[in-house]
């Protein structure tokens, strides 16, 4: 009976081992390397828009000049006003934001491809104290181990 405890006990182990040790061993592409982040551009200024005007739409796109696989794990914006989607060949993202929880997603760019994050900005979402000049960052988790964290900004001015 001790036995079957122990083989079974072990063999849950090694099961939750693997289950939880997987995505770490998955980081990198199947070469045995990291993909390298590059997006172009690393900053917008949409100029001047006014709180009536349709939502501000803009997409920065997303290469992976390295080797392996551009894992994608996280993506979270600055404020409640801004939001983004990654597409990645037919595939995309749900919508994440300020407090839109992205652990349970994740998407790989394989080397030499390209995705698109599509990011829109929503200035009349804080009123009339979101009247003037706007910052707006939309961070990147990936693991380029040269810059896992990246992110990208959004500037301009909204008048009433």
């Amino acid at each position: 009976m001790k036995l079957v405890i122990f083989v079974v006990l072990g063999s849950l182990l090694i099961l939750a081992g693997l289950i939880y040790g997987l995505p770490y061993l998955t980081q990198e592409g199947s070469s045995g390397r990291p993909g390298k982040i590059e997006i172009s551009p690393l900053e917008y200024d949409f100029g001047t828009v006014s709180m009536g005007d349709s939502h501000v739409k803009y997409t920065y796109e997303i290469s992976n000049v390295g080797q392996g696989d551009l894992k994608i794990d996280s993506i979270w914006t600055s404020c409640m006003c801004t939001t983004a989607r990654l597409r990645v060949g037919d595939k995309e993202s749900p919508e994440f934001g300020m407090h839109t929880n992205s652990m349970l997603w994740s998407q790989k760019i394989p080397p030499g491809e390209k995705g698109y994050l599509d990011v829109t900005f929503d200035q009349a979402l804080h009123g009339e104290e979101g009247i003037g000049q706007i910052v707006r960052a939309i961070y990147i988790s990936n693991n380029d181990p040269q810059t896992p964290k990246t992110q990208v900004m959004l500037f301009g001015t909204v008048v009433k």
